[in-house]
């Protein structure tokens, strides 16, 4: 296999990984909040993984005399006319990667308004129960709960 193979073999398992990113995106505007933390986490797995393809290419590109080149390609920076016949299938893979960059990016930015509207929610039930009844009642709870007398204040008056 040529280095151009590998690289577009790599490039293909890149966009099989994004595209596992872009449903993890898409279940975290749709989850249960308690599901939420879940799939951010499976998202930053991916991410290190593709990291690490994104790293593969790289040491070939290294390897390569052409090899900046192919990663002005990869970067998206190269017109398709300043691309050599040799290194079109590369291109044409690195733009189907940026087709779903595109969608995430769309996806991406509902799943941080639904993650701000989840933390304001739980913000709002904090502020609650810290203004409601009971918590005003518990800062006049001091001492142990191991059924020994409470006191208030320098053990002066006994609650």
């Amino acid at each position: 296999m040529n280095n151009t193979d590998k690289i577009c073999s790599i490039l293909n398992e890149i966009k099989l990984n994004l595209e596992k990113f872009e449903k993890e995106t898409i279940e975290i505007i749709s989850c249960d909040t308690e599901n939420i933390e879940f799939h951010t986490q499976k998202r930053v797995d991916i991410t290190k993984n593709i990291d690490g393809l994104f790293s593969q290419i790289d040491d070939i590109c290294s390897q390569m005399k052409d090899g900046d080149e192919i990663r002005k390609i990869i970067r998206n920076v190269s017109l398709f006319t300043e691309v050599s016949e040799d290194k079109e299938k590369i291109f044409m893979k690195s733009q189907e990667i940026f087709s779903v960059f595109t969608r995430i990016k769309d996806s991406d930015i509902q799943a941080v308004n639904r993650i701000n509207l989840e933390k304001e929610i739980l913000i709002k039930k904090i502020k609650e129960t810290n203004n409601g009844q009971q918590a005003k009642a518990a800062k006049f709870a001091v001492g142990l709960d191991d059924g020994t007398k409470k006191y208030l204040g320098d053990d002066i008056k006994k609650i």
